[in-house]
């Protein structure tokens, strides 16, 4: 399976982030085919051989904006969760429907996403390698813990499998505008959250 992320040959995070920064002013003022790397060094305050010590190039600063877009979303929709739910699985429903509205409607996240390869950008969504894997854990996690607890959750998979699972629900029901939010919901009810609970 490929890798979805670039090796990166630096690891300050504080410069990368200042490059990413960057690159989503520069994307959202420009448009992410006109973003030259120039633009982004400069955005930046460092040189273009520089940015190249943390990025290989358009494609990866894509990635890394859509990695920190997803991230805010994931908090934004975590702190607005309930900690305590009275019914998890309903929970985790409600959880993934407000992923799916949030990736269909942020035109950050849009645009984004259509700048990508489209190979690149499904791994990205869906592999277990990516970044997002870590958004998506972290979203989850603390359902699947309180699901556990109730002894709902199947214990012959993984949590990492649980995620990628999910990742991959979410990222072929996104797209989908002909299905009304009911529709989703039992489809989300009945397929995807019953493969991750104890028969």
């Amino acid at each position: 399976m490929q890798n979805v992320n670039v090796v990166r040959r630096s690891t300050d995070d504080g410069a990368r982030q200042s490059i990413v920064e960057a690159a989503r002013d520069c994307f959202a003022r420009v448009g992410v085919q006109r973003t030259r790397m120039e633009d982004v060094a400069r955005g930046a305050g460092m040189s273009r051989q520089a940015v190249y010590r943390y990025v290989a190039g358009r494609d990866d600063l894509v990635e890394l904006a859509i990695v920190q877009r997803c991230r805010e979303f994931a908090t934004e929709l975590t702190a607005a969760s309930d900690a305590k739910p009275a019914d998890v699985v309903e929970a985790m429903i409600e959880l993934m429907l407000r992923l799916m509205k949030a990736a269909r409607e942020d035109a950050e996240f849009v645009y984004l996403a259509e700048a990508m390869p489209r190979v690149r950008l499904n791994l990205l969504l869906t592999s277990a390698g990516s970044l997002i894997h870590g958004v998506v854990g972290g979203c989850f996690e603390p359902l699947f813990v309180r699901a556990a607890d109730e002894g709902l959750l199947r214990d012959d998979i993984t949590r990492r499998e649980m995620v990628e699972w999910l990742q991959g629900i979410l990222t072929q029901f996104t797209p989908r505008a002909d299905l009304d939010v009911s529709e989703t919901r039992r489809y989300l009810k009945e397929f995807a959250l019953r493969s991750l609970l104890q028969r």
